[in-house]
C-alpha cells in the first residue's frame, strides 16, 4: 500500500464519547498511521484500533498485565497530538482483530476503538466501543497507582515525554 489518504470519515461515535475523542482531532489518525507505515511498512487495508491517553495508562501503574498478553508489541505505539499529549495507540489485525479489540477495551480507561477500512479515497473509521472509566484489573499486576507528584518527583513523566 502506497501512501495514504488525508481524508478521514469516521462514523457511529455517540455525542458523549464525541466530545473527548482523540479521532476528532484533525490530522490525528491520518499522522498516526502515515508514521506508522513509515517505520514499520504497510498497513492492512482492515484492522481495528485502539487510542487511549498515555496518562491513564501511567496513572494505572502501566499496562495491565492483560493487555499485554492480548497485544503485540509491534503492534503498539505512542504519538502524540498537536497539543503534545501522549496517546497510545495499539492496532489489531487478522481475524480476530476484533475480538481482541472489545477484550482490551473494558481495561483502559478513557479509550475509543474504531473498525478501520483504508480506501483509495478516505482511512474509514466505524466506532467500535469506549471506555471511560476501566474496571479494575482482573489479576494485580504487582504496582499501585502513584499520584501525579509521585511521577513528576520520580521524573517518569519526564521521561515519557523525551
Amino acid at each position: 500500500m502506497g501512501g495514504l489518504p488525508q481524508t478521514l470519515e469516521v462514523t457511529g461515535v455517540p455525542r458523549h464519547v464525541g466530545s473527548w475523542s482523540v479521532a476528532g482531532i484533525p490530522g490525528f489518525v491520518p499522522a498516526v498511521l502515515g508514521r506508522w507505515q513509515r517505520e514499520h511498512g504497510s498497513l492492512p487495508q482492515r484492522f481495528s484500533l485502539v487510542m487511549c491517553p498515555q496518562v491513564e495508562v501511567n496513572a494505572r501503574g502501566g499496562l495491565p498485565r492483560e493487555v499485554t498478553e492480548l497485544t503485540d508489541p509491534r503492534l503498539r505505539c505512542r504519538h502524540f497530538t498537536g497539543c503534545h499529549r501522549p496517546y497510545l495507540v495499539i492496532l489489531f489485525t487478522g481475524p480476530d482483530a476484533e475480538v481482541q479489540c472489545s477484550r482490551i477495551l473494558p481495561m483502559l480507561a478513557w479509550c475509543e476503538a474504531y473498525r478501520v477500512c483504508i480506501e483509495r479515497d478516505a482511512i474509514r473509521m466505524d466506532f467500535a466501543g469506549a471506555t471511560e472509566d476501566a474496571d479494575e484489573p482482573a489479576t494485580p499486576t504487582g504496582r499501585t497507582p502513584r499520584a501525579l507528584k509521585d511521577l513528576l518527583a520520580s521524573g517518569e513523566l519526564v521521561r515519557i515525554l523525551a
